[in-house]
C-alpha cells in the first residue's frame, strides 16, 4: 500500500473491523474469472481468538451476532454495526474475513481499518481497507488509504475493481504494518 519509511508516525492503533452482511437477491456477473492458487493461506497460519474476548461492539448492538470466531454484522433500515478491539496495538498482522452483500449496495461501506482513534490531537491517522458498495453501474471495489500525522500528503490513497465476485464467498483482507511497511 504504501512505505511510512520516512514519515513519523506517533500512534498507538486501535482496530475497528466493521462489515455488513445484507440479503439482496441482484448478483453482479464478472467478465473475468482466475482460478484460485491452491496454496496455504498465510491466515490459517495463526491462531484466531473468540470474538468476546478481542472485541468490544462500537455501535448496532443489535445488528450483532457472535458465534466463537465468528460475527456476523448486519445492516438495517436505520443502522450498521461495528466492533473494536479492546487492546491497543503498534505494528503487526490485521486480517478480516469478509463475505459482501449480494446486489444493489450503492452507499454501502464495509470498512476494516486501523486508527489511533484521536489519541493525538489534530493528527487522525488510519490504515483502512474500504469496500465500496455495488452501485447500478459499477460493481463492488476496493479502496485503499494510508492517513499519515493528519494528513493526505504523508499518505497514500489507491482503489481497485475485483477481478472476481466478492459477494459468492468469504475472502481474506489483511494488512501488515511494520515500522518500514505498510502490505
Amino acid at each position: 500500500m504504501a512505505s511510512l519509511k520516512n514519515y513519523n508516525m506517533k500512534i498507538l492503533l486501535e482496530t475497528a473491523v466493521v462489515f455488513c452482511l445484507c440479503s439482496f437477491s441482484l448478483v453482479s456477473s464478472h467478465s473475468r474469472k482466475f482460478t484460485t492458487p491452491n496454496v496455504t493461506r498465510v491466515t490459517d497460519q495463526f491462531s484466531r481468538i473468540a470474538i468476546e474476548s478481542g472485541f468490544s461492539k462500537r455501535f448496532g448492538d443489535h445488528n450483532i451476532i457472535v458465534n466463537g470466531s465468528l460475527a456476523k454484522l448486519t445492516l438495517d433500515k436505520s443502522s450498521g454495526a461495528g466492533l473494536v478491539t479492546k487492546n491497543r496495538y503498534h505494528y503487526g498482522f490485521f486480517s478480516a474475513r469478509l463475505k459482501l452483500p449480494a446486489g444493489f449496495a450503492s452507499g454501502v461501506v464495509v470498512a476494516f481499518y486501523l486508527s489511533n482513534a484521536e489519541i493525538y490531537p489534530k493528527t487522525h491517522d488510519e490504515i483502512d481497507i474500504e469496500l465500496l458498495g455495488r452501485s447500478r453501474r459499477d460493481d463492488w471495489s476496493i479502496q485503499t488509504n494510508v492517513y499519515a500525522n493528519g494528513s493526505l500528503k504523508t499518505g497514500r490513497e489507491e482503489k481497485f475493481y475485483y477481478w472476481f465476485d466478492p459477494t459468492q464467498a468469504f475472502h481474506d483482507y489483511t494488512l501488515i504494518w511494520n515500522s518500514h511497511h505498510i502490505v
